[in-house]
């Protein structure tokens, strides 16, 4: 128990201080990012592996197994080409935004059909929405660094919560 409290505080410092340099050098940040990211999921697959292995193997560890392997063949995939995911988030999520703001719009239509007086604020998110979407998709690189800071941004939250739990699930079990 021990050993997975003080890997999990190590991931969610090692996650906060990732998103810290995410968030202040969004430029030249993501590459290392990548690397990071790499290193840190495959810490957290050889303790899934480690959890299964102590275990003993058993049935009901079997998640574990598959998570370990799964997130190492991860790990080293980021680690051997970030360029893959330099490139492929910000066109990616930009189809999701768009995508998104087609529905949205369609949702603005439908309230303005059942006589909602404020339709057009919903309208005119969803069209900012697809603007938005459409230059990740063929600007993806200018929208980058403002993607980088919002991820690195989801690094600290991420961190700083599995670390307050971690503290909290530890003293609760100490308790008692």
């Amino acid at each position: 128990m021990k050993t997975i409290r003080n890997s999990l505080m190590l991931t969610s410092v090692l996650y906060i201080l990732l998103g810290v340099v995410m968030i202040l050098m969004p430029g030249s940040a993501l590459k290392l990012a990548c690397g990071l990211i790499g290193l840190v999921t495959l810490w957290y697959a050889a303790v899934k592996l480690l959890a299964y292995w102590k275990g003993g193997g058993a049935y009901n560890q079997r998640f574990d197994l598959f998570f370990g392997v799964l997130l190492g063949l991860l790990g080293i995939f980021l680690l051997v080409t970030p360029q893959v995911l330099v490139s492929i988030i910000p066109v990616t999520l930009g189809v999701y935004i768009l995508a998104d703001s087609v529905s949205a719009v369609k949702k603005a239509l439908d309230m303005k059909a059942l006589g909602y007086e404020k339709w057009w604020a919903s309208l005119a998110a969803a069209l900012v929405l697809a603007i938005f979407g459409v230059v990740m998709i063929f600007r993806p690189f200018k929208a980058v660094e403002t993607l980088v800071i919002f991820i690195g941004l989801g690094f600290v939250f991420d961190g700083v919560n599995t670390l307050v739990n971690t503290i909290i699930a530890d003293r609760v079990y100490r308790d008692r």
